[in-house]
């Protein structure tokens, strides 16, 4: 079977299979696959277009072009090197984000409330301890 890419509209959606025969280009063979082209296996599901490179540079597997650009710099980091366009990456917002939020608003509020309890105890029965002492010996 063939791949094909048929989402020119989303960049980040894997390739559809070709069911048509008519579709298969007979000069480029027909064991051509889809291959990354930073490591150039064609294994894996994982397989992106990041930027707006075409052709057999388009795709690339999520895991290297992640390494990609953690030994990357500067504009290589954001920026395709090969067509200069931004890396258009999509950020996995978990759908509990509201939850933990509250969650973590909670923690913090206890923590800093605890903290607030403690000084005041220290502190009280500091200055207990202080007039009790003043009290016992009258000047």
């Amino acid at each position: 079977m063939e791949l094909v890419d048929q989402s020119e509209s989303s960049p980040l959606v894997p390739p559809s299979v070709i069911t048509d025969t008519s579709e298969i280009d007979l000069e480029a063979g027909s064991s051509e696959q889809i291959q990354c082209r930073i490591c150039l296996e064609t294994d894996g599901r994982d397989f992106i277009a990041p930027c707006k490179c075409k052709g057999t540079s388009k795709f690339v597997h999520r895991e290297c072009l992640d390494h990609w650009r953690a030994v990357k710099e500067g504009f290589a980091f954001s920026h395709c090197t090969t067509c200069k366009a931004p890396y258009y990456l999509r950020v996995h917002v978990p759908t509990d984000r509201k939850w933990r939020t509250l969650k973590f608003r909670f923690f913090v509020t206890r923590d800093i409330l605890f903290i607030f309890l403690a000084v005041q105890l220290v502190g009280g029965y500091s200055l207990t301890g202080i007039f009790s002492l003043l009290d016992r010996h009258p000047p």
